[in-house]
């Protein structure tokens, strides 16, 4: 007489089977998730950065007293709302959590530059080439970019790559509107390290706007 059912050792097969797609189908998932954040970060920084070259005029016209501009293009309107954790706070996060803050310092002569900073805590080397893209997009606005890290044990040691803008770049330096992708792969390899704290600076003034 033949028993019905299944076999434990088929059963075992199914369910290896199933572990396999199921891991298989999350890698996706999390690749897919990973490329949306990218997407989203995209949004979120280039708002700020487009925000700052469409209203140039009256950013350099303000007084500031403070350094902390990222209150002041809040009460603009000019962060996407999901950035912000607390109101007028001196940081806004992006869609991976990363600390971002806008700021401006003054200069003896009266010059003003403006900077957009973000502290990179995973994923860097993703993060930084997307920002580096986002830089090259508007190199004819930019001052420079500066990608950074300091060695925690160390934290007077830093590193940073500067890159300029159009109306800044000399022959004989790197600029932004030159940058090659393995350009942007080597920039970024120097921040892997978790001892490391790397940030991505966007600079921009108006001498030249």
């Amino acid at each position: 007489m033949r028993e019905n059912g299944r076999s434990m050792i088929e059963m075992l097969g199914v369910l290896a089977i199933i572990g396999v797609l199921s891991i298989g189908a999350m890698s996706g998932y999390a690749k897919a998730m990973f490329k949306y954040k990218l997407n989203r970060q995209t949004e979120q920084i280039g708002s700020i950065l487009d925000y700052a070259t469409i209203h140039y005029e009256a950013l350099d016209r303000l007084n500031l007293e403070s350094s902390n501009l990222s209150s002041l293009f809040q009460q603009l309107g000019a962060i996407p709302p999901e950035m912000i954790k607390g109101k007028y706070s001196t940081y806004l996060y992006d869609v991976f959590n990363n600390k971002v803050r806008i700021y401006h310092n003054k200069e003896d002569d009266g010059d003003q530059y403006f900077g957009l900073q973000i502290y990179i805590d995973k994923s860097t080397e993703d993060i930084c080439l997307n920002l580096y893209q986002m830089a090259k997009l508007r190199s004819g606005f930019l001052w420079h970019t500066l990608f950074s890290k300091t060695i925690s044990d160390n934290p007077e040691t830093q590193f940073a790559n500067r890159i300029y803008g159009d109306a800044y770049c000399p022959d004989n330096i790197h600029c932004l509107k030159n940058l090659t992708i393995s350009d942007m792969q080597n920039f970024c390899s120097t921040c892997k390290d978790e001892s490391e704290t790397c940030s991505f600076v966007f600079l921009w003034n108006f001498k030249h706007g």
